[in-house]
């Protein structure tokens, strides 16, 4: 379901949530259900998740205390790039330049300019692109056009979290993804309505995760919208003292509490001098800052 400090957190049989060690990952073995199989064991999980002690004990989850301090943050942004935002080194290691590689490089390479993604996502997601292959019926085409989009994100999406399991996603679900694609991107219902139906479609197929919910629409428009890792977005609640209480689960409810930590995170960076472009900017701010570099000793 998630990983984050060296950890993978998996739904088991019990119906909570167990997390496993990265020293036991190889000793895991994947087993192959059938169909009935499958949708029965999910449903056990899910009746027993559900019930009332269970939501009880998620709505009384205890956060964690703060790692850093804003101002902190602050100091290691300031530190790791001359001149914020708009700084040559800030362009060449995290946002890069519209078609075409930023001047004065550094040696060492980002793995994916946010700028490039941005690009390539306007480019393969237009509505009327997009439209016409659904009514072709191409769905080889839309799915290729969102695995550009995710190559171009390399260094968002995880590969063994996000990617892999999306690449494997069964053809039979095709179809309602990417109508909830493009009802998410160009509906004109209640956003929380086409979230939630883009979370389900990525639920049916069971690769449901906040990277891939939130990853299109945080390329395709950075100013309103904003990519989610929840365990970052967790600390820097924490550091804010920002009540976020979200729920593992994509979900409308939830995402609209983390864009509200990332507008509040944007009101507080101006506030200090600092101009982020968009959100994808202020999240690249809180990855880069929120966890205290680690310290090595020499004997």
């Amino acid at each position: 379901m998630e990983e984050r400090d060296e950890k993978r957190f998996y739904d088991f049989e019990d119906g909570l949530n167990h997390s496993i060690a990265k020293a036991f990952w190889s000793k895991l073995v994947p087993v192959d259900l059938a169909d009935d199989e499958a949708t029965a064991l999910e449903a056990r999980i899910r009746g027993l998740r559900d019930r009332p002690s269970a939501a009880a004990k998620k709505r009384a989850r205890v956060a964690a205390p703060p790692v850093t301090s804003f101002d902190e943050q602050l100091a290691s942004f300031e530190a790791q790039f001359e001149g914020g935002f708009g700084g040559l080194q800030f362009i060449a290691e995290e946002r890069g330049a519209a078609a075409a590689e930023p001047a004065d490089s550094p040696k060492k390479k980002s793995k994916a300019y946010k700028q490039a993604a941005i690009d390539t996502a306007r480019a393969l997601l237009g509505k009327e692109e997009l439209e016409g292959l659904l009514a072709a019926g191409n769905l080889a085409g839309f799915m290729e056009r969102i695995h550009k989009v995710h190559k171009a994100a390399t260094g968002l999406l995880h590969p063994l979290g996000d990617l892999i399991p999306f690449n494997k996603m069964p053809a039979e679900h095709h179809r309602a993804y990417a109508e909830a694609v493009v009802d998410l991107l160009y509906g004109a219902g209640d956003h929380a309505a086409r979230f939630d139906r883009l979370a389900g479609a990525l639920a049916a197929a069971k690769v449901v995760t906040w990277p891939l919910a939130t990853i299109l629409s945080a390329l395709v428009y950075p100013e309103e919208h904003v990519f989610v890792k929840p365990s970052f977005f967790e600390k820097q609640a924490a550091v804010l003292g920002f009540d976020l209480a979200y729920d593992r689960a994509p979900s409308a409810e939830g995402y609209a509490r983390m864009q509200s930590l990332a507008r509040e995170l944007e009101r507080r960076l101006r506030e200090r001098g600092l101009a982020p472009r968009d959100l994808m900017d202020v999240y690249t701010f809180l990855w880069r800052t929120i966890s205290p570099p680690k310290t090595t000793s020499k004997s």
